[in-house]
């Protein structure tokens, strides 16, 4: 930098300093006249919110883009208690989460810009073929619902980190979710389910269609109540978990957060994360050449896991799923044999609106389908827009997986676990709805594809 452009920049800086502080200044002051006059401050407060995070958005994109993920895993319960004790407009700004996420994918693909790679055109197609069987019938909303994940993909496609901020990402997001777990345990042992059953009740009485919370928060030959944390059922906050999990293999090794996170997980009560996890770690160990590393923490989990049997009462719950005499499995299986049997008898779907629907029900929630429940997100993006679009979601998954698999690279790895894990637990429950969910599945599955991929045999683990 020349002498003449220092000066400039200290010749500038005193009106900077001067113009940040009478922005201070006057928003105080607004503040302190608003609460003269009695006005709320709740818009007030929005709006200001707002204007900081275009602010961010523009002139630190990155900076903004990692405070809305890492405000994503609380975003469901706050903005429940937002529409709770906010005023009632606070209630039509549900799906702003996805607005501030897509904004910030807009403006991170005009600066850096985006080449295809073949699992982008999977997505593409499988895409469009929704939009073409919804022309002949369906819900907008409920399509835009079922692939609001591809913001979050979208996000981690134009977004680039370098290896240090790859790893205050990956730590910061361990331990979000650690504290996240034992804040969360308090809402079993001390709570209990009557908090969150009055908020439900009162802002989200599709979970309560009884006047109570649904299954989705307990289980067959469990007495207790499953953890949820700041998700709003459990599945999602033990999908969160697992993601966590894969996360901490590859770049941590501080053995507390871990504990935290599975500790969590376990209290969750999800067989399908319980599923993702025991296929995601292990696949992780075999291809990092961690193995001996995988049978210590192994033990430590099952130690962890035995310990948590009598003081959660998992005992029947544990008897009856291995007797095969938990209902709610027998539920699964027919809920997958009855998906089949619609889906072989609609080839073509029968239109978005298969979304969300509970068992039980069926009667509070309004769709456009004729389709049952299906416990599965392949068959229930089959039913509602043919085989084929499901076929392409599932070419996507497996596109994307043979891409990340031929780079070694941390990323790439956790990648490869998250994607491992969640594509198998959505073969047993529909679990592609949920945004903050998807904001942490599919945000590093797209960051960690790159075109084209690493050269074979390079490696920079941490």
């Amino acid at each position: 930098m020349s002498a003449g452009s220092q000066s400039i920049a200290k010749a500038e800086s005193p009106f900077v300093s001067a113009f940040g502080i009478s922005v201070v200044v006057s928003v105080l002051l607004a503040v302190v006249f608003l609460h003269v006059l009695g006005l709320p401050l709740t818009g007030f407060a929005l709006l200001l919110s707002a204007g900081a995070l275009l602010w961010m958005t523009f002139r630190y994109p990155t900076t903004a883009l990692g405070t809305v993920l890492a405000f994503m895993s609380i975003y469901p319960i706050t903005f429940l208690l937002a529409k709770f004790f906010g005023p009632p407009y606070v209630a039509s700004f549900e799906g702003c989460d996805r607005v501030a996420l897509l904004l910030l994918a807009c403006v991170l693909w005009k600066r850096h810009g985006v080449k295809l790679a073949a699992p982008d055109w999977f997505l593409i197609v499988c895409f469009g073929l929704a939009l073409l069987r919804l022309a002949f019938g369906g819900s907008l909303i409920l399509l835009l619902a079922d692939f609001s994940f591809v913001i979050a993909y979208a996000a981690g496609r134009v977004a680039t980190l370098t290896a240090g901020q790859q790893k205050v990402w990956a730590r910061c997001a361990v331990w979000i979710v650690a504290v996240l777990s034992v804040l969360g345990m308090s809402e079993l042992f001390i709570f209990g389910p009557a908090p969150r059953g009055i908020l439900y009740l009162s802002v989200a009485p599709a979970f309560t269609p009884d006047g109570v919370l649904d299954g989705r928060f307990f289980a067959d030959s469990f007495t207790g109540l499953r953890e949820s944390a700041t998700m709003v059922s459990p599945p999602f906050f033990a999908l969160l978990c697992m993601a966590a999990l894969v996360i901490w293999w590859v770049y941590c090794r501080n053995l507390l957060p871990a504990a935290m996170i599975t500790a969590g997980l376990i209290c969750s009560v999800t067989r399908s994360a319980w599923l993702g996890t025991a296929l995601a770690i292990p696949l992780l160990a075999v291809i990092m050449g961690q193995k001996r590393r995988l049978s210590k923490y192994a033990a430590l989990t099952l130690a962890l896991f035995v310990a948590s049997v009598p003081l959660l009462g998992l005992g029947d719950y544990l008897f009856s799923t291995k007797t095969g005499q938990d209902r709610s499995a027998q539920e699964h299986q027919e809920s997958i044999v009855q998906g089949l049997q619609f889906v072989i008898g609609h080839p073509f779907g029968a239109g978005p609106g298969n979304y969300e629907r509970p068992p039980g029900a069926k009667n509070t929630i309004i769709t456009t389908s004729s389709a049952p429940f299906m416990e599965s997100s392949y068959l229930m993006l089959a039913s509602e827009y043919g085989v084929i679009t499901s076929l392409c979601f599932l070419g996507f998954l497996l596109a994307a997986l043979r891409q990340l698999w031929r780079e070694r690279t941390p990323l790439a790895y956790a990648a490869v676990g998250i994607l491992v894990g969640f594509g198998g637990a959505m073969m047993v429950a529909p679990l592609h709805q949920e945004f903050a969910l998807a904001s942490w599945i599919w945000f590093p599955v797209g960051l960690a594809i790159r075109f084209p991929p690493a050269p074979e045999g390079r490696s920079c683990l941490p």
